[in-house]
């Protein structure tokens, strides 16, 4: 983030920075995570070489700011991260790993819980990260994503996730869905989410909407057909048990007068 706003201050006043980000530059691509060929999480202070595997909490962040200090080498560093991070979890949507697939990690105050390895936090903010790199199919998915797993409440005025619960995360809800470079120049990854993603997540939604009906019908054995209900005989009407036959030798029809 410091050397981005180098880079923006280049671009809108006299530039003064142009080597101290150039030098930035080579010194991050000699650098990289041995594991994923990503900027890593934390590096050693003395050496400046990586102490932490790269993890989805920062590099969600460092690939919404890359794209305006170097495009080129942020398409490429976006392409490993979305590959290496961006999971669907049992199927149900798109989210972002805390750590690479296939390693495990603690939680931290920065991932926030990790139900199934994905950081809450680290999906959120990739969200910018995409719509930065001009990556419209994985924002679009986040997006359509979070307006289930966030559960917003709307009124007319307002719109907040987690039921109001989280502000900090309306606020990098809002910053993510706004995102935008602001010097670079993005190359815009070909698309990879198709809209299949759907389908298990809405047959998923309509299991739990049958779910309550289940019961009635289970108790209606196959081929049953239901018992027509009928309503009792009129009071003011004879029933079957008022009709008598006629006595010997009486008319069978009704009597005189």
């Amino acid at each position: 983030m410091a050397v981005a706003s180098l880079r923006l201050h280049d671009t809108l006043l006299p530039p003064r920075y142009a080597a101290t980000t150039a030098r930035w530059l080579g010194q991050v691509r000699g650098r990289l995570d041995p594991r994923t060929g990503l900027l890593p999480h934390s590096a050693d202070p003395a050496t400046g070489e990586p102490a932490e595997v790269a993890r989805g909490s920062s590099q969600s962040l460092i690939q919404r700011f890359l794209v305006d200090i170097d495009p080129v080498f942020a398409a490429e560093q976006y392409t490993r991260f979305r590959d290496r991070y961006v999971v669907t979890p049992l199927g149900l949507g798109p989210a972002v790993r805390e750590y690479p697939g296939g390693m495990d990690g603690p939680a931290d105050v920065d991932s926030g819980p990790l139900p199934l390895g994905v950081s809450l936090s680290a999906t959120a903010v990739t969200l910018g990260a995409a719509q930065a790199h001009g990556d419209a199919a994985l924002a679009g998915a986040l997006a359509n994503y979070g307006e289930l797993a966030g559960l917003p409440v709307g009124t007319p005025w307002t719109k907040r996730y987690a039921f109001g619960l989280l502000p900090i995360g309306d606020a990098f809800l809002a910053w993510s869905k706004t995102a935008r470079p602001w010097v670079g120049t993005p190359s815009p990854p070909a698309p990879s989410v198709s809209w299949w993603w759907r389908a298990p997540l809405l047959t998923l939604l309509a299991l739990l909407g049958a779910a309550p009906w289940l019961p009635a019908l289970r108790r209606r054995r196959p081929g049953e057909r239901p018992v027509a209900l009928t309503s009792p005989p009129d009071a003011c009407s004879p029933g079957p048990a008022a009709v008598r036959p006629p006595p010997d030798g009486a008319p069978a029809g009704p009597g005189p007068g």
